[in-house]
């Protein structure tokens, strides 16, 4: 069960890598070089003013490099302990900043990752924490992602005692999730309903969710669940 639930991180949290924040940096973001430089950039802006926005911003940016371009392990680990520890710095200096609490809860899920099954059992509790305080600051942020990954969570963890699994709080979540016009909130959703059994209200929630407008400004992140989507539709 354990070595199936870091599975179940590993491509769980690769896809939290940049649904970004509210400046237009990761349209230009589409290869490695690009990305290094950006990655470069909000590092060196972190280290010299040390301060909530700076923070919140290099952790993003490090999750999102790690996650899709970076390729050896050891390099990921660090760059997502970068992604943990700023993020953990942003909610210290602002415990109120929504941006702090959402950054750390997916950098948690992909430090996990790479570092092993315990952190991933381990850990899972402490994301729910930060997807539920998001939620309580501010429900709407990233169209509605606290609620997928929170439920994404309950859908695949253990249950207790192992851990905080509970498939009638993630439908829940998923079912808010989708009001919000969220690609990822779909899959998931999508993903969900097919492990239940529901394969025609699976259908229903991936062409709904393939009907939507591309993103355009995070053109990686979308194409991506475009094809995780297309990818279910053709298995049922």
């Amino acid at each position: 069960m354990r070595k199936e639930f870091l599975f179940v991180f590993a491509a769980l949290f690769v896809c939290f890598a940049s649904y970004g924040f509210g400046i237009d940096i990761f349209r230009s973001l589409t290869n490695y070089d690009e990305t290094k430089r950006a990655y470069d950039f909000y590092k060196a802006e972190y280290l010299s003013k040390k301060d909530y926005d700076s923070a919140w911003k290099f952790s993003a940016v490090a999750r999102f490099f790690g996650n899709y371009f970076v390729k050896g392990v050891e390099e990921k680990k660090k760059i997502f302990e970068e992604a943990k520890d700023t993020a953990l710095f942003a909610t210290k200096e602002n415990p109120k900043g929504v941006e702090g609490h959402y950054y750390l809860g997916v950098a948690y899920g992909s430090w996990a990752e790479v570092t092993g099954v315990m952190n991933s059992l381990f850990l899972a509790g402490p994301i729910i924490d930060e997807m539920t305080k998001v939620i309580s600051l501010d429900p709407k942020f990233r169209n509605g992602s606290a609620y997928a990954i929170r439920g994404r969570v309950y859908h695949k963890a253990p249950g207790w005692p192992v851990s905080v699994g509970d498939k009638s709080k993630a439908q829940k979540d998923f079912e808010e999730a989708v009001k919000y016009g969220n690609r990822m909130s779909y899959r998931f959703y999508a993903e969900f309903l097919i492990s239940i059994g529901d394969k025609k209200k699976a259908r229903e929630i991936i062409e709904k969710g393939l009907s939507l407008p591309f993103n355009d400004s995070e053109p990686v992140v979308d194409e991506n669940e475009i094809k995780h989507l297309k990818k279910l539709l053709s298995s049922l």
